[in-house]
């Protein structure tokens, strides 16, 4: 699908060298569904999406994961929401095995159908649960977004860029992927490069790219330039990954190298 709606942002492939036109997403992460909800307050002043992290709800279940939902969703009405359970897998704190994670998130779309945009869906949870779990996500009327981290290092060029193209023949609706630049500013270089392959390959699915840490938050930023729909942002200096900037700072950047290019 080449246009993701979500709510009242739509998430599409860039057509030209853009970075404004990233949307900014602000993760959100608490154990209550009370404290995601006082945290959306402020975050939902800066964000086109609120990225409503699950994972950290103790105890992670459907029936908490919908409530904190629910919560986020009155405290920012209007704002489209992510759903996302990160496993030890990806970098995560949910210790889920995949059949259990894809159990988890397949309840929570029919428990919640229409209460949330879209869904993060590990790609590497397998090819029969990502399928599964994009039809349950668009039966429960979202968006899937395949994702898949890598804290280790960044993986070669066409390694990268090959990710993101399977994730699009998979079905994706968004393909996301975030590594680590462990040899330093090359490496984000490399992923910009990824990333524009499996764009002008793939132009009918939005990517979202990052190269994490300090010496990777420049991608963040241009991302846009090369192929990326939306950046992570956060409020009260809480980030959900390294290099992450302030939600305000990244909104103006974009902005401003937007008008540039």
């Amino acid at each position: 699908m080449p246009d993701v709606q979500a709510g009242r942002v739509t998430l599409k492939a860039p057509a030209r060298a853009t970075a404004g036109g990233c949307r900014v997403i602000v993760p959100l992460s608490a154990g209550t569904a009370d404290a995601l909800a006082s945290l959306a307050k402020e975050a939902a002043l800066l964000a086109d999406i609120l990225e409503v992290r699950l994972d950290a709800l103790a105890p992670l279940t459907a029936e908490h994961a919908a409530a904190a939902l629910d919560a986020v969703g009155a405290a920012a009405p209007g704002v489209p929401l992510l759903a996302t359970v990160r496993t030890v897998r990806e970098g995560g704190p949910a210790d889920l095995c995949p059949g259990k994670y894809a159990d988890l998130l397949k309840e929570l779309c029919r428990l919640r159908p229409g209460g949330f945009r879209l869904l993060d869906v590990e790609f590497s949870a397998g090819a029969e649960l990502c399928a599964d779990l994009l039809a349950a996500a668009h039966k429960a009327g979202a968006a899937a977004v395949f994702s898949r981290h890598d804290f280790a290092g960044t993986p070669p060029v066409a390694e990268m860029a090959c990710t993101l193209l399977a994730m699009a023949d998979a079905g994706a609706d968004v393909a996301k992927l975030a590594v680590m630049p462990a040899e330093g500013p090359a490496d984000a270089a490399r992923l910009l490069e990824a990333t524009a392959r499996a764009a002008a390959l793939r132009p009918e699915t939005p990517l979202i790219t990052m190269s994490m840490g300090a010496a990777g938050a420049v991608s963040r930023v241009c991302g846009g330039a090369f192929g990326v729909c939306a950046s992570f942002g956060a409020v009260g200096g809480a980030a959900s990954a390294p290099g992450q900037p302030d939600a305000g700072a990244l909104r103006a950047a974009l902005t401003a190298l937007d008008k540039a290019l």
